[in-house]
């Protein structure tokens, strides 16, 4: 058995006619979830310097438990600040997007 029958024995070919290919590539008209006219773009945040204060807030405070108490001081005030950023982008975003849907 050569390569060739090998390939052709293994992909068999199934004929469709041009009009069930079209009925299955068209959408369904009517069908719910088609109409994408009125459709929303999903709430993206805003970029934040947030998660970066907080990972370097989290490293100085893991350096600090084995180095220095001044150090793990500043780590923990670095966690806090990048918490309390963090929150506090939340807030505007949910805020902003609430007003959004009101209008």
């Amino acid at each position: 058995m050569t390569i060739q029958e090998t390939t052709q024995n293994a992909s068999p070919t199934v004929a469709i006619s041009t009009d069930d290919a079209k009925a299955y590539l068209e959408p369904a008209a009517g069908v719910a979830g088609h109409d994408h006219a009125g459709a929303h773009e999903p709430h993206m945040p805003a970029p934040s310097l947030s998660p970066i204060i907080l990972g370097g807030g989290m490293t100085l405070a893991a350096f600090g438990i084995v180095l220095h108490p001044v150090m793990l001081a500043l780590g923990i005030v670095g966690i806090l600040v990048g918490l309390g950023t963090w929150l506090y982008d939340e807030i505007v975003n949910a805020s902003s997007a609430t007003a959004d849907h009101e209008s």
